[in-house]
């Protein structure tokens, strides 16, 4: 017999659905009312407003309605999205917590889909595709992302060979809103989103692969993704972003190397080659950052973490910049940039952007 939460009902409702919201009132209507169009009813609504200064609250609310399903919480002043997530998982009730990013929004009946696959086998965590949309034709160009050519995993296996055969099918996203995961499982570990730093939906996911007993994935696009002008996918790269990515391989690094014995040589060899990545990437974004940033942002680090910043992102950067200069001062990569030019041009230019398809009827 499941026992009564007060004022919940006769039984725990199925999913709490976390939407953090920071200054999108241009959007948020779309994330709302897919929600509100959902064939599956037994969820809760939690949005955090992180301080908008905008009227995206306000939006969100009148979309919302009288429907009770929805609760709102605002921030008394801007902490950031993985502050406003801690907020959503402090008051979650469901049986399972999903992420909804306020910009973004579900196909109608993904609840109703992740549902029917967690139930039928028995999941703590269940991983499903998404389909990106692009604003404009220069966003499809510069920040295009391939989340449709995913490999299919089939079965139900532990998080760990899971991941294995994530990172084996090149099929990982370090993405929080592409999973549905057992609440008692985020809470059983104590976990929450890192505050202060971005790309922390990475390092939330890495700390959590572990965890599950029994875990798939749903090679389905339920998540319909925007990519938009102004978003933290799509701003310039600054040394925000390096510093997210640092802190984040300092944690997997850290909790590789104490529990690597626990653990499978295969699942080892993916996790450290994940945390490599992670370097490589913040590497890769110092070339668009000024040295005097650069300079700037070292020079407020301890000197332990000056040290490990100078080992695993700035040498690597400068072993990168090595190799970048000697293959474009070679003869053969002008020539080849010279014939490849013209067709990558008139491909980024013939190539539509993919509208916004209906979710109705």
């Amino acid at each position: 017999m499941v026992e009564s939460l007060p004022g919940k009902g006769l039984a725990p409702m199925k999913f709490s659905v976390i939407v953090a919201a920071y200054n999108v009132e241009s959007y948020v209507a779309d994330c709302i009312e897919s929600l509100k169009r959902q064939t599956y009813c037994d969820f809760e609504a939690i949005v955090v407003d992180d301080a908008s200064t905008d009227a995206t609250l306000q939006v969100a609310k009148r979309c919302a309605g009288d429907d009770a399903r929805f609760v709102f919480f605002k921030q008394p002043e801007n902490a950031g999205q993985s502050a406003a997530r801690n907020v959503g998982l402090l008051h979650a009730s469901g049986e399972y917590v999903l992420f909804l990013d306020s910009d973004d929004y579900y196909r109608d009946d993904a609840l109703q889909v992740v549902a029917d696959r967690v139930d039928a086998d028995d999941l703590d965590q269940l991983y499903f595709a998404a389909q990106t949309f692009y604003e404009n034709r220069t966003l499809r160009r510069t920040r295009y992302e391939d989340q449709e050519s995913r490999t299919s995993i089939h079965g139900v296996m532990s998080g760990v060979d899971l991941y294995v055969a994530f990172e084996k099918t090149e099929a990982f996203r370090p993405s929080s809103c592409l999973y549905a995961v057992r609440r008692s499982v985020v809470e059983g570990a104590g976990l929450r989103f890192r505050e202060g730093i971005i790309h922390e939906d990475l390092l939330f996911l890495m700390q959590l692969m572990p965890l599950p007993r029994r875990a798939a994935f749903l090679n389905e696009p339920l998540y319909r993704r925007r990519m938009r002008e102004g978003s933290t996918m799509t701003s310039a790269f600054s040394m925000r972003n390096v510093d997210g990515l640092f802190r984040t391989q300092q944690t997997l690094r850290a909790w590789i190397l104490d529990h690597a014995n626990e653990c499978s040589s295969d699942f080892c060899d993916a996790y450290a080659a994940r945390v490599f990545h992670t370097c490589e990437v913040a590497a890769r974004y110092l070339f668009e950052i000024t040295e005097a940033d650069m300079n700037a942002y070292r020079k407020g680090l301890n000197l332990q973490d000056r040290v490990d910043f100078d080992l695993h992102i700035l040498e690597l950067h400068k072993a990168l910049k090595g190799v970048y200069d000697e293959l474009e001062g070679s003869r053969t990569y002008r020539l080849g940039r010279l014939f490849l030019a013209f067709p990558s041009w008139v491909k980024s230019r013939v190539i539509l952007p993919q509208a916004k398809k209906s979710e109705q009827g």
